[in-house]
């Protein structure tokens, strides 16, 4: 009897544990107290958001009802109100949005139940299934493309952005200037270069651009990298009486490369833009210059000063770029062929009124930008001396 209260109750007694835990570790520590107070925080914005979200699904005109009653009735079947009143009693849709709100909250705080997919007749932890991880693998993956391509050539860009194109050093030979105005220039194409690309990258749509790779292939005479795998791959498993299937894996890895380019793009550009101007505003402040007049120079300038204190503003917006290229996913999971939880949210709010369904994807993308935002607040709290001196005073 105990052992199946708690299994019911697993994930209550786990935020309770971690609660507990911050909040004993606080008394002693500033920034244990800290960290419990952010962890508070984000239970509570969690649960402010499941709130705005639920509320948010009620506005659709129609419910699920509705849709599943329209179904049977092109079945031709004869539909009245009162069979529409049942099914909604039979939903629980007769009910005010409060009681069905707290109760999906209710049994979210406890199991880590998201409800009932009426859409899919099954519960929506088992309808989202892998689907919401492979999302947030997109994501993940678009995000990391963009920061190792971001990170390097927003500081090469923001190095060279007041450089000139050749060499003027009088001290220098006539041969150390030609070789040095070559390098620079080199520096100053590839910035211009990356600039075009970082402005075609915020006004082209990623849709657009995904419609235009498919289009290259179709004129290439090439099968369409669309879907996660093609037909002949499909139903194979990834184990087999072989072993691991590493046709599948070819196949997978030749096929995930076009969602993961086409939304890492533009987050791509928009990183460049922010990584060039976060170092080139630190580049101009007055510890540089000291920096530069105590002898310190080039690479160790640089890397010491402005791109160090550039780093945190960039690894604290993190969560808000995992929104950002969700928000473009749908989108492109449409045109794309996905089978992805963006994919099933363009489902739930345009064609089955699955409420249930569609806050349940909106509370997980929320609760992912949440927890996001609340671990690099944690860490940089704990390796940023700035950011532990502004919320922790001297501690």
């Amino acid at each position: 009897m105990v052992t199946e209260f708690f299994a019911s109750t697993w994930l209550l007694w786990v935020l309770l544990s971690v609660g507990g835990m911050l909040f004993w570790l606080g008394r002693d520590s500033q920034y244990f107290n800290y960290v419990f107070n952010r962890f508070s925080l984000a239970l509570l914005t969690l649960l402010l958001v499941s709130g705005i979200v639920f509320g948010l699904m009620e506005v659709l005109p129609g419910d699920c009802a509705e849709k599943y009653i329209a179904y049977k009735n092109t079945q031709g079947e004869t539909i009245t109100q009162a069979d529409i009143d049942a099914e909604r009693a039979r939903m629980g849709l007769d009910q005010p949005l409060s009681v069905r709100w707290v109760n999906w909250v209710t049994d979210l705080t406890l199991r880590g139940d998201m409800g009932f997919s009426c859409s899919k007749r099954q519960s929506v932890n088992l309808a989202l299934g892998e689907r919401f991880w492979m999302s947030f693998m997109f994501c993940m993956a678009a995000l990391l493309f963009s920061y190792l391509i971001a990170v390097p050539f927003g500081i090469l860009s923001a190095f060279t952005i007041n450089k000139t194109w050749t060499d003027k050093n009088p001290q220098h030979t006539r041969a150390e200037r030609l070789i040095n105005s070559v390098g620079m220039s080199i520096q100053k194409v590839l910035d211009l270069l990356l600039r075009m690309i970082s402005y075609l990258g915020l006004a082209l749509p990623n849709f657009l651009l995904a419609l235009s790779i498919i289009l290259l292939y179709v004129f290439a005479g090439e099968p369409m990298p669309t879907g996660l795998y093609s037909d002949e791959w499909r139903n194979v498993p990834w184990f087999g009486d072989n072993g691991f299937s590493w046709g599948k894996l070819d196949d997978f890895i030749g096929h995930i490369w076009l969602p993961i380019f086409v939304i890492g793009w533009s987050a791509t550009a928009l990183q460049l833009q922010t990584v060039r101007a976060l170092i080139v505003d630190e580049s101009n402040k007055l510890y540089v210059d000291a920096a530069r007049a105590r002898g310190v120079d080039g690479v160790s300038l640089w890397a010491g000063y402005p791109v160090r204190h550039s780093i945190s503003p960039l690894v604290n917006s993190i969560g808000f770029d995992y929104t950002r290229v969700f928000n473009d996913l749908p989108i492109v999971a449409v045109v794309i062929g996905l089978t992805d939880a963006a994919a099933l949210l363009i489902e739930a709010l345009s064609m089955t009124n699955d409420q249930e369904l569609a806050a349940a994807i909106l509370f997980l993308v929320a609760l992912v930008v949440i927890s996001m935002n609340f671990f690099t607040d944690v860490i940089l709290a704990a390796i940023d001396p700035r950011v532990r001196k502004s919320v922790l005073g001297n501690g």
